[in-house]
Order: C-alpha cells, then sequence, then structure tokens
C-alpha cells in the first residue's frame, strides 16, 4: 500500500512513528520538527479533517494526532477538537461536526465507520494556538507508540476547487443565521 493516501500539504518523515502532526494554519517547513510520521497544514473543517482522518487510519502506526499551530479562518482546529469531544450529529442525513465554529463542518466523504474509528483509536493532542517549535517537539517525543490492529483504507473522493458547491445551501443558510445572531 503506498501511504498516505489521499493527497494534501504535507511532508512524510518516519513512516514507524505513532505520531501525525496537523500545523493547522502555520507552515510546518519553518518550525523543522522530526520524529514524526507525517506533517502539515489543515485550513477546512470538512475537507480538510476528512484528509487527516483517511491518512491517520490507513496507517496502523499511528496512535497519537497533535493539532497545532495558528488556527484558519474556518475554524479547522475548533472543529478537529470539537469533533474529538462531541462526534457528529447524523440528523438529516449529513455528518455535522458537533459544536463546531465552522460554516460547513460536514464530513460526508468519509464513511461513518471511519469517523467512529477515529475517535476511538487516536488520541489527539490540543496545542492549538502554539507555534513554539519545542513545545510541539516535546508533545511529539511525548507519544508513544500503540498499534492499532490494522489499517482500513477508507477512500475518499478527490478534491477541487468545485466541491464546496454541494454545501451551498448550508453556507447560505449559516451565515444568514449567524448575521440574525449578530
Amino acid at each position: 500500500m503506498v501511504w498516505p493516501i489521499t493527497s494534501g500539504d504535507y511532508v512524510v518523515e518516519d513512516l514507524k512513528s505513532p505520531v501525525a502532526v496537523v500545523t493547522l494554519a502555520s507552515d510546518y517547513r519553518n518550525l523543522n520538527l522530526r520524529n514524526y510520521a507525517i506533517c502539515g497544514t489543515c485550513f477546512t473543517e470538512n475537507f480538510g479533517i476528512e484528509k487527516i482522518i483517511v491518512n491517520v487510519l490507513s496507517n496502523p502506526r499511528i496512535s497519537c494526532l497533535i493539532v497545532c499551530g495558528k488556527e484558519s479562518e474556518h475554524f479547522a482546529g475548533q472543529s478537529l477538537l470539537a469533533l474529538v469531544e462531541n462526534g457528529v450529529s447524523t440528523f438529516g442525513g449529513s455528518k455535522k461536526i458537533v459544536g463546531s465554529e465552522g460554516v460547513i463542518p460536514y464530513l460526508n466523504e468519509i464513511p461513518a465507520t471511519a469517523i467512529s474509528r477515529f475517535l476511538r483509536e487516536i488520541k489527539v493532542i490540543d496545542l492549538v494556538g502554539t507555534t513554539d517549535p519545542l513545545v510541539i517537539q516535546q508533545a511529539i517525543d511525548s507519544c508513544s507508540g500503540k498499534e492499532r490492529r490494522e489499517a482500513p483504507e477508507f477512500s475518499m473522493p478527490e478534491i477541487d476547487e468545485h466541491s464546496w458547491k454541494k454545501y451551498e445551501f448550508e453556507v447560505k443558510k449559516n451565515v444568514m443565521s449567524k448575521l440574525k445572531k449578530g
């Protein structure tokens, strides 16, 4: 199997490491981190989080995800932490991250079994807002590997600049709702 299985803005370092690092909107290249399996950015509260879940689950050695760096405009970090804390609501046929502040926090491109497995098997360390490489490196070094049973392959369609349009109705509804509250 070729890993990682879905594309993105990331770098692979040590395939034996139990750690994945997501630097949100911060450039991972400037942090000079080491001893991780995969490290990259995540800007969106939907497709970005889905790509993280798919790539992390597809490597059975990864058991720890460090979420760090500057938050994105889409609240990807807050949404990822809300997912870990609250899960998803499947009301209305969509898988919406409960408690997300993002405009389109839907994880509809991957199966519910992938989300459930991610929540059950991956330890998530909250360093959102932290850009200090020493602090992040300490978190990487503190993660111990607990290899998971097997690495299922969850497919995910390719994402392009038009993919968000399937959520256009939800975006308008959420934006209007926030405007009415404000």
